[in-house]
């Protein structure tokens, strides 16, 4: 009998690891293994975790397929009468909807059924096919269409952004599926977050991805009740976002010339606008335009092979360029900041990582989670309101969405490009100020 897959140590490591042997024909095929971290040394906590990372690692590769939970509720309702007369019984119906025996222990004669089977036992029992949770994969699918009946078509980071959220929490709890989400798991999760050093407001917008996605399983009817509905994450002031201060401006405008100049011109950018970094790295050179004789630069959808949305519908903006910033020199189907390559949906992540290592260190800035190149954005804001820019302007400026919901605000065409110049410019004056 060939031996069952286990986890296993690397050597010179400490934590614990699955591992598959790469099947032939596949893209990795010039690999031995591929290894995925079980994250944890303790041997115990390596088998629990284990059946669920090497499943996913199975899935991955094709050598098995995601069940499909419709096709078992229905099957499971086909028992429901038979059952419920006597004349088959439970487990006969558990076995035959699911696939497979139930295990049973040759010691005691206890039965220890799958999670599958538990939920397939209970649906029989109570006549209900909500008991049959559905996957993950289900689940990300009922949170697709619930977001493009309410938002559109979705962006590719969105989505990824999902996924990476669901194999997280699918590798610390194993095999646990959306209909064994308590809150209890949930703050385990939560915890094992914060554990890993995970800023608080990364845990916070994780937590509310992962809210969304059990909503809209509850709301198609693929869960019988929401369990996070009730669960409140706060994020406490000093641990989210802050501005630079006065001194710390005045080190940044100092040592500007450690970066490279397009490195240079996209950090000025970010500091003068206010703009969000993969707002300014997904820029091309006909974004940039000359609007009734005032250069700006246009925040709207791209589509094609590098497809990118703004994060929401008052994100998309047209910006006055700010004054005596050289506009990069690019043609119109030529990206504005080229090292800023486009991945997973988004543009500038390593750009972000390259900034902050050198500038922060010529500028001797703190290091630490509450000021990072998105600060630039917040100490904008705080610029906008310093110099007493209204809160529409402002968030017209910013790409904010509308602090308050009336009728009137819907029309028309927004603010005329001047006025937006006239208090981003005061705004950008200020913070020049602090060089």
């Amino acid at each position: 009998m060939p031996a069952q897959p286990s986890p296993y140590r690397r050597p010179g490591k400490n934590g614990w690891y699955a591992r598959l042997a790469v099947p032939d024909g596949t893209k990795r095929s010039g690999y031995r293994y591929c290894v995925r971290s079980l994250r944890t040394e303790d041997a115990a906590e390596a088998r629990r975790r284990f059946p669920g990372v090497y499943a996913s690692l199975q899935e991955e590769f094709g050598l098995i397929q995601p069940r499909s939970r419709q096709r078992l509720r229905e099957a499971a309702e086909e028992w429901f009468e038979s059952v419920a007369e006597g004349a088959d019984s439970l487990l006969d119906a558990v076995e035959q909807v699911s696939g497979e025996e139930v295990e049973q222990d040759s010691r005691t004669g206890e039965y220890n059924p799958t999670t599958v089977q538990r939920q397939i036992e209970a649906a029989v029992r109570r006549r209900d096919t909500k008991e049959i949770g559905p996957t993950w994969e289900e689940a990300i699918e009922a949170w697709k269409g619930r977001r493009l009946r309410a938002k559109g078509e979705l962006s590719p980071s969105s989505v990824r952004s999902m996924e990476l959220v669901v194999k997280e929490l699918r590798n610390l709890k194993g095999s646990l599926e959306p209909a064994q989400l308590t809150e209890e798991k949930v703050w385990e999760w939560i915890r094992a977050q914060e554990s890993l050093g995970k800023r608080p407001t990364t845990v916070r917008t994780k937590l509310s991805m992962l809210r969304a996605l059990t909503k809209a399983c509850f709301k198609v009817k693929l869960l019988k009740q929401d369990p996070l509905s009730e669960i409140e994450y706060e994020v406490a002031p000093g641990e989210s976002y802050r501005s630079p201060t006065t001194d710390e401006y005045r080190r940044i405008w100092g040592n500007l010339d450690c970066l490279e100049h397009e490195d240079k011109t996209l950090f000025s950018l970010l500091m003068l606008t206010g703009m969000r970094l993969d707002e300014a790295a997904s820029r091309f050179g006909g974004h940039i335009r000359s609007t009734e004789g005032v250069v700006t630069l246009e925040i709207s959808e791209l589509k094609g092979e590098s497809p990118w949305k703004p994060k929401t519908k008052a994100s998309a903006r047209i910006l006055p360029w700010p004054e005596n910033l050289e506009t990069p020199a690019a043609s119109a189907n030529q990206q504005l900041f080229q090292k800023c390559r486009y991945r997973n949906g988004k543009f500038g992540k390593t750009a972000s990582q390259r900034i902050k290592q050198k500038l922060w260190r010529a500028a001797e800035l703190p290091v630490d989670s509450t000021l990072t190149i998105h600060s630039l954005r917040a100490g904008y804001i705080d610029a906008l309101r310093a110099v007493q820019c209204p809160l529409e302007i402002e968030e017209a400026i910013v790409g904010h969405a509308k602090a308050q919901s009336t009728v009137h605000r819907g029309y028309g065409n927004g603010y005329p490009i001047d006025v937006l110049k006239e208090w981003s410019g005061k705004a950008a004056r200020l913070l020049v100020s602090y060089a």
